[in-house]
């Protein structure tokens, strides 16, 4: 595959994922709607598999526009998309399955509560943050409690897909001060 087919089939991924974002479907809810396996979704997002004019018009057909526009990089994916009579029935009836929604993904994945809310919060605004101050703000700010450790585990993620930063600074006392031990503290 060439360069310019290269760009093109992730630009057609970019566009799968306006759709998918727009309807508010998770890979997983994507995949039920259509009637494909998670494999073939994931094979068109991650450009290992092309998106074929059938299943473009698949998609334009249940969603109510003309599937073809997803091969014009110059048209814009209507947003009227997420009215879609077929999509409407569709989240009715598999209400009952989170796994298949965006809006419940920071819900069910620590992950996804940190890249998804937690970063887009005032958290840290002022500056690094020590992991019981990210925990005190989630619990506080935004009603989110963690278990065992959950919270750091997603925090060296975010640290390690670099949407985050940490570094060493020493271990901050309860009864105030710093002791000698260096631990992580986060920042943006």
């Amino acid at each position: 595959m060439n360069t310019d087919n290269q760009e093109y089939s992730k630009a057609i991924a970019g566009r799968i994922q306006t759709i998918m974002k727009i309807t508010g479907l998770d890979i997983a809810g994507f995949a039920e709607f259509f009637k494909k396996s998670t494999s073939h979704i994931y094979g068109i997002l991650n450009s290992t598999r092309a998106l074929s004019e059938v299943f473009a018009r698949e998609i334009g057909d249940k969603l109510e526009f003309d599937g073809a526009k997803i091969f014009n990089l110059n048209s814009k994916i209507p947003p009227s998309i997420s009215k879609a009579e077929a999509l409407i029935k569709f989240k009715i009836d598999h209400r009952d399955n989170p796994e298949y929604f965006l809006s419940t993904k920071s819900k069910r994945s620590p992950n996804s509560f940190v890249t998804d809310v937690l970063l887009k919060s005032d958290c840290f605004k002022d500056g690094y943050k020590y992991l019981n101050e990210v925990a005190e703000y989630c619990k506080i700010e935004l009603n989110k409690e963690f278990v065992d450790d959950q919270l750091s585990k997603a925090l060296q993620y975010a640290v390690k897909t670099k949407v985050l930063k940490s570094i060493k600074k020493p271990i901050m006392l309860k009864g105030g001060g710093f002791g000698k031990r260096l631990v992580d503290v986060y920042y943006l």
